[in-house]
């Protein structure tokens, strides 16, 4: 990059519309963007290497540090931190940076490190094992949700896309929800718990599993101390 971008408020409603209809809990008002509104990795890197069909995010984590307006000027870049071979599966660990356009030597908007699982580089015969993981941890707060997509992923346009049931040949169920979706999801119930919404925080996913559109799941947070 770096790669120059804003999100317009007929976009940014959409997002919000759909955060607010696939959960039985309130309606939140959200001014400022969302995080998945300033994910910048697929917006730099599709331009310089094509559309971003065969990946998937395996794991994340996002420093957020303020959350901007819609139809303010931003800019993202990225940089490939690593790339490596585990299980034979090749993945790619990138750095992005979304900060204000024409002020990079302030404090970004936020800090994303994300480790794409390539699939164009699987062997043929690779399939995903589903996996259940059970929480018996004790939770202080629960939001309910239901899958959605954000997006219309036309199979006719995104040739061997993630998103689409394309996805079966490696052994999952149908297409992927955009990962983002997850972040968004984390950040509406701690906003829905502590109500700030400008705070700097971060969310660390050390895995990230596979949801289908129509899935009914929750979002579970609890409180710790910390020293």
């Amino acid at each position: 990059g770096p790669i120059n971008f804003t999100i317009s408020n007929s976009s940014h409603e959409k997002t919000v519309r759909l955060l607010n209809q696939h959960t039985t809990e309130k309606p939140e008002e959200y001014n400022h963007l969302l995080p998945s509104e300033l994910w910048g990795c697929a917006r730099v890197l599709s331009n310089f290497f094509g559309r971003l069909n065969e990946v998937a995010v395996s794991r994340t984590q996002w420093s957020i540090y303020e959350t901007p307006l819609p139809g303010q000027q931003l800019q993202a870049k990225s940089r490939i931190v690593q790339t490596e071979v585990r299980r034979s599966l090749s993945y790619a660990t990138i750095e992005t940076m979304t900060y204000s356009r024409d002020n990079e030597n302030t404090i970004p908007h936020m800090l994303q490190l994300d480790e794409l699982l390539l699939f164009h580089e699987a062997p043929a015969n690779w399939k995903y094992k589903e996996r259940f993981v059970d929480d018996h941890d004790a939770t202080d707060f629960i939001v309910p949700r239901t899958v959605y997509f954000r997006h219309d992923w036309n199979p006719r346009i995104w040739n061997n896309n993630i998103h689409h049931d394309w996805a079966q040949r490696w052994g999952y169920q149908s297409g992927l929800p955009e990962f983002i979706m997850y972040m968004d999801w984390i950040f509406d119930a701690f906003i829905r718990k502590t109500g700030h919404g400008t705070n700097s925080f971060a969310i660390d996913v050390s895995i990230i599993l596979p949801l289908y559109l129509g899935n009914n799941f929750e979002v579970r947070l609890r409180e710790e101390d910390h020293c």
